[in-house]
């Protein structure tokens, strides 16, 4: 019987498969890999690159599943021809699952020739994600350890599993090869020797008998004599190397900068990555060296990194509105819309799946390059395919791009008609949004307000300024700056007070910098009371500059605000398909003093010691967030393990949209009472948990407070304990303290009656000024 060449085969498929359906299609692959089986092993490569060379732009993922259906039906070297059309079938992609789904049988057989060449596809680390990796290294490895498998195979097998296995596996490759060099059959020992070459290994009684085999007229011979050449001019490259390193590096000049020319050539001949790195890479180093070495403030930033950093302080960007990455099935996916964006308005919510932008598909890329898709011109429109799970199919949604301004300030009206507001940051919008927080406050009549910059690492030093102004009536300073280049700048408040309710300030170990302007200003001004723990202790003042030598890419400026923004043309000098601002250096030029003329930076002296004890903020009243106990510290794997499972999360879909109502209260306040929660005791019985029943009811409130968001429009402040009334009690100390004020005990407010984790009866540690 005379069959047609496989090469024929696939010609005559991919002259039908333009026109034919998906089943056509997988007939005709089904037909291609067949051949592979009627031939013998090393026909198999061809067979697969055949197949692959069917793909065409429309056809990839069809092709993908015809190879995947057609798999059944075929033998151990079909299946190899299947694993070789995977591997080949488009650049870029890795079907490492399927390659091993296709191979693992193989790698089993008991055709020894098939399973040598199932092992050998195996070893292309390249094809596999770090998932599937483990699986294939452990495979190998089976074969490898197996003395009941023939050498053959156990050779291939450790040379496989040299490539992409771990350390551990790696030695246990090495030292299957080196015995058989030890074997009494003459051909096991080449065979071990010959693939101890190919891992780089052959020394010894390997390189021995490969320089013994050299000469003879056969494949392994000429193996032999092409390692044994290439060992000889690694050797003699090495020499001249070692040479080159005792040697003094030629230096152009004398001048003052000789050391760090010297540096970049010790790292281009000696370093491990010396042949990759760019002189501009080690500038960059030389350069962010030579200011963190100044203080831990002074900062070089690169263009990307200057970008991220300037978006922290200017919250604003033209886009969708919604925070977004990659959730727990790897699908990007909306963690939160923020409620005053556009994209929360056309109805999309916490966990929904983005699977296109513009018709450009989302998986297999990464966030930075989906976000650069959904940010664009405001007012410009971007189509989004999103995926509700629940939805029989994803639906598109037509999106108009808008300014965005991520919040810096959350506020909400507390029990007790006290305002709490969280400070993020102290960015370019802080000052407008504490105003709108300040006045929906007391609107609403509250009788004080708390303000939370604990975590707050700070920002603009005059929107501290302009955050103290709100509070303090008539002409105050706030803070003053001072530096050796630097004449003393004083920076007081201008009589735009609009609050002169009781106030209380949160801070923590990482308040810092515009934070302790604050704090620091209210407390030296007598106009709050601080509460928490002690500030970070940073005092010093950065000026931010951008480089002459190297200055920003060129832009049509259409909007007239100085900066690029997303949409607008730009002149891209380096090629590189992005607008570059161009590096820029944060270097510290002051300290600055609050009203009292104390500065709250932690100094050390030459031995690494504080040498001023007053350094920070210390709060009137020091309290610490939670009660940590020692011998709670279990519960924290617990709670890991749990929350790894998402046992709070799956309770809370599984009966928000029957008990939304419901669930809103208990965002608001449980009051303690595990019985309020739908099936609590089932729930907390089929935890199989040692955790109290009332640690198991907070976790899944703050679970509740986070799914409620999307009806409420709103986002609770703080995160979990941080900002929740219950359950914090630096804010319940606050509280307490504002609320003596007015005359009331927070023991009298229902809400908190159950739930205080404050002491009564012993007043907390007062700090001193």
């Amino acid at each position: 019987m005379r069959f047609l060449s496989s090469a024929q085969v696939a010609a005559a498929a991919l002259g039908f498969c333009l026109v034919a359906p998906a089943q056509d299609l997988a007939n005709k692959v089904g037909t291609v890999l067949a051949q592979a089986d009627g031939g013998p092993v090393d026909r198999v490569y061809q067979v697969g690159y055949d197949v692959a060379e069917l793909v065409t732009d429309n056809n990839g993922e069809q092709l993908h599943d015809a190879i995947v259906k057609a798999i059944d039906q075929l033998g151990d070297k079909g299946r190899l021809a299947a694993a070789c059309a995977l591997e080949n079938l488009k650049d870029g992609d890795t079907y490492g699952k399927d390659i091993l789904d296709v191979l693992k049988p193989v790698a089993e057989s008991k055709d020894q020739k098939a399973r040598a060449a199932a092992v050998a596809l195996l070893g292309e680390e390249r094809h596999f994600n770090q998932k599937v990796l483990p699986k294939v290294a452990t495979l190998l490895e089976q074969n490898t350890k197996d003395e009941l498998v023939a050498p053959e195979v156990r050779v291939q097998a450790a040379t496989s599993l040299w490539r992409v296995g771990s350390n551990e596996q790696r030695g246990t490759a090495k030292a299957t090869l080196t015995q058989f060099l030890a074997a009494a059959d003459r051909d096991l020992q080449i065979r071990g020797a010959l693939a101890l070459a190919a891992i780089n290994s052959a020394t010894g009684k390997s390189a021995q008998i490969l320089r013994d085999i050299q000469n003879e007229p056969t494949d392994a011979g000429r193996l032999a004599q092409l390692y044994l050449k290439c060992e000889e001019e690694r050797r003699t490259f090495e020499s001249r190397l070692a040479q080159l390193i005792d040697q003094k590096p030629a230096i152009a000049d004398d001048s003052k900068y000789r050391v760090l020319k010297e540096l970049m050539a010790r790292v281009r001949l000696q370093h491990i990555r010396g042949a990759e790195i760019t002189d501009d890479e080690m500038i960059e180093n030389a350069a962010k060296g030579m200011l963190t070495g100044l203080d831990p403030h002074s900062t070089y930033f690169t263009s990307d990194e200057f970008q991220r950093f300037f978006f922290d302080l200017n919250r604003e960007y033209g886009g969708i509105g919604a925070f977004v990455n990659f959730d727990g099935d790897n699908d990007f996916a909306i963690t939160r819309p923020i409620y005053s964006g556009p994209a929360y308005k056309a109805g999309l919510l916490t966990g929904d799946k983005i699977i296109e932008v513009d018709g450009w598909e989302t998986a297999n890329h990464t966030s930075e390059e989906i976000i650069a898709r959904l940010k664009g011109r405001p007012d410009s429109t971007v189509v989004i395919k999103v995926f509700r799970p629940g939805w029989p199919k994803a639906e598109d949604f037509s999106i108009a791009r808008k300014q965005i301004q991520v919040p810096s300030v959350t506020h909400t009206l507390l029990p007790g008609d006290i305002g709490y507001v969280e400070l993020v940051n102290f960015s370019a919008n802080t000052n407008e949004e504490l105003d709108a927080a300040i006045k929906d406050l007391m609107a609403k009549k509250a009788r004080g307000i708390v303000l939370d910059v604990r975590n707050n690492t700070g920002g603009y030093l005059t929107q501290a300024r302009d955050v103290v102004e709100k509070f303090v009536p008539g002409t105050k300073l706030v803070v003053y700056t001072e530096g050796p280049a630097e004449p003393r700048h004083n920076y007081e408040t201008r009589n735009r007070a609009i609050c002169d309710l009781p106030l209380a300030v949160l801070t923590n170990g990482f308040s810092a910098s515009a934070s302790e302007i604050l704090s620091g200003a209210l407390q030296d001004l007598d106009r709050a009371v601080i509460v928490g723990e002690r500030t970070f202790g940073k005092g010093s003042v950065q000026n931010m500059m951008g480089l002459h030598s190297q200055p920003g890419e060129e832009f049509d400026d259409l909007n007239g605000d100085g900066a690029w923004e997303e949409g607008e043309p730009f002149k891209d000098a380096n090629g590189n398909k992005k607008y570059d601002v161009g590096p820029h250096i944060k270097l510290t030029v002051a300290r600055y003093f609050l009203p009292s003329g104390r500065c709250p930076h932690k100094e050390f002296d030459k031995d690494g010691r504080i040498h001023n004890p007053n350094w920070g903020v210390l709060p009137d009243k020091q309290i610490e967030l939670l009660d940590r106990k020692p011998e709670d510290a279990w519960k924290n794997a617990v709670l890991f393990t749990l929350l790894r499972k998402n046992v709070f999360k799956d309770y809370v879909k599984k009966n928000l949209e029957s008990h939304q109502e419901l669930f809103l209260q208990l965002a608001e306040g449980d009051e303690g009472d595990s019985s309020r929660y739908p099936d609590f005791d089932a729930f907390y019985q089929g935890l199989s948990t040692q955790l109290p029943k009332d640690d198991v009811r907070k976790w899944l409130r703050y679970e509740v407070r986070d799914q409620v968001s999307d009806l409420r429009g709103t986002v609770y402040p703080g995160f979990r304990a941080l900002g929740d009334p219950q359950e914090d009690a630096q804010l319940q100390e606050a509280l307490r303290t504002l609320m003596l004020k007015q005359g009331v005990d927070i023991r009298s407010i229902a809400q908190y009656k159950n739930v205080l984790k404050i002491q009564f009866g012993q007043e907390p540690r007062t700090g001193a000024k």
